[in-house]
């Protein structure tokens, strides 16, 4: 009898607290079979540089869709939509971006302006637009040759969802549970994150559910790719058939995960699951520790030597700030020249470029919510990194498939760049003052890819001396 009134008191608190835990166990997972990796040439390639956009704070080109939009609250829509998005396409297009990656616009709970708060997966939220707006957008893109990258989230949902109270999806939740300890593999996969509803993607019924759903948006939109959020918090069994089963009828779709760890060995293991590629944390924490004032150069080698174990790193996305980090150009104390030297290095190296929008401005911005404002459209005339993203983009087409650094020491960095029989040199200077530089290095000359001017002066017999002002960056075709 205090069996039986344990039992009836524990499903009534579950109920009451609307947790979506149950007291029967997980069902056994499928962890024994494993999916071979179809490695299908992808549409993406190391020619590709992705524009990142939240849609909501992008661009508001329809009134009618404003429904919960409230600008003075940080934390709820803007307005910005889906045609706002197909509005800006030759903007995009100018600075020579090849995709888009878009973030979530499936059906949210309310307040889900980010868009990762799903409510129903099969629906696109009313705040964005429509699925017709989205099959306009990606049709329209493919048009002027840019792809679409749709965020897609498959280890929660929002907090009021559905499926946790309307009694048909039993088992379908972990129990409620505070993530206290990231190193505690058990903990990141079936804990809330966020406080958010976990999916227990050991159910086989909850991995068809969503796998279905994956596909459906693939073929009722024709997007180019997924980048999949949250990949650590979910088994590495479900991503292994996810891939798999989206690659048996899509072989050439792209799938980008963000899997928040700079251990290389930890995201490695996503690539033998399936994944096309991940979101490079490892050189981002490189990258932010070294260009800023106070950086030092040995942060970023260590990155780029730990990047070698890597299998193949060149459909990998590479980034300086995102809506999850806060934006560089406030890193660095809004220091243009070290901005610059993020990008060049970001553009120069063999991964896919990503620029978060607003960086072309550049937007200020700290921590989330800070880094999600909305796109000042009325600063896009005078800016004067759109320019020089221009510059980036062409300069990358011409020389950059291969990578070496030549010279350094803790305040300066010099490396190398080439792609068939052309070839470049980059130098930065770390250092928030004048540097004089010097180091041994065979070439005929030295052209300076921006300004065109010949400095082949500064190399005499087999080595180049120079002096770079502070935070000085330069490109240098080298004959």
């Amino acid at each position: 009898m205090k069996k039986l009134l344990n039992l009836v008191i524990m499903t009534t608190v579950c109920t009451i607290l609307f947790t979506g835990c149950t007291l029967e166990k997980k069902p056994v997972s499928k962890t024994n079979i494993k999916y071979p990796v179809i490695n299908n040439e992808s549409k993406f390639s190391l020619n590709d540089k992705i524009y990142f956009l939240m849609v909501d704070r992008f661009n508001d080109a329809s009134v009618e869709n404003n429904i919960e939009t409230n600008k003075n609250v940080k934390t709820t829509f803007h307005g910005g939509d889906i045609l706002g998005v197909k509005e800006k396409l030759d903007y995009i297009k100018s600075m020579g971006f090849t995709a888009i990656w878009i973030t979530p616009v499936v059906d949210n709970d309310l307040g889900g302006y980010h868009g990762y708060w799903a409510k129903d997966f099969y629906n696109v939220d009313e705040n964005f637009g429509t699925i017709e707006d989205l099959k306009e957008l990606t049709q329209e893109a493919h048009k002027k040759g840019i792809k679409i990258i749709l965020d897609y989230v498959v280890n929660h949902t929002g907090p009021k969802s559905d499926l946790l109270t309307d009694g048909k999806h039993e088992n379908w939740f972990h129990y409620k549970k505070i993530i206290n300890d990231y190193t505690n593999k058990e903990e990141v996969e079936d804990g809330w994150l966020a406080g958010l509803p976990d999916l227990n993607t050991e159910n086989p019924d909850v991995r068809k559910y969503l796998i279905d759903n994956a596909i459906w948006w693939i073929k009722e939109t024709n997007v180019d790719g997924f980048r999949l959020d949250t990949v650590r918090h979910v088994p590495e069994s479900f991503w292994n058939e996810f891939s798999y089963k989206i690659k048996e009828q899509y072989p050439d779709f792209y799938m980008i995960g963000e899997v928040w760890d700079s251990n290389v060995d930890t995201l490695e293991k996503y690539h033998e699951l399936g994944l096309d590629g991940l979101l490079d944390y490892s050189l981002y924490y490189g990258i932010k520790d070294t260009f800023k004032d106070g950086g030092f150069v040995t942060k970023l080698l260590k990155a780029i030597e730990n990047d070698k174990k890597f299998k193949d790193p060149s459909l990998n996305g590479i980034f300086i700030d995102n809506h999850d980090n806060a934006r560089y150009f406030s890193l660095v104390r809004y220091n243009v020249n070290y901005l610059k030297e993020a990008l060049t290095f970001m553009y120069s190296y063999p991964e896919i470029p990503i620029v978060y929008y607003g960086t072309e401005i550049p937007m200020k911005g700290g921590n989330d919510p800070d880094n999600r404002k909305d796109m000042q459209w009325n600063k896009v005339k005078d800016s004067k990194i759109i320019p020089y993203i221009k510059m980036l983009n062409s300069f990358r087409d011409k020389y950059v498939s291969n990578f070496k650094v030549v010279a350094n020491d803790n305040k300066f960095i010099a490396y190398e760049v080439s792609k068939g029989n052309s070839k470049a040199l980059v130098i930065s200077n770390v250092y928030n003052g004048e540097k004089n530089i010097s180091f041994e290095y065979k070439a005929k000359s030295l052209i300076n890819y921006e300004t065109k001017e010949d400095l082949s002066k500064y190399l005499v017999n087999g080595k180049i001396t120079m002096t770079l002002k502070e935070s000085e960056n330069i490109i240098l075709i080298v004959k």
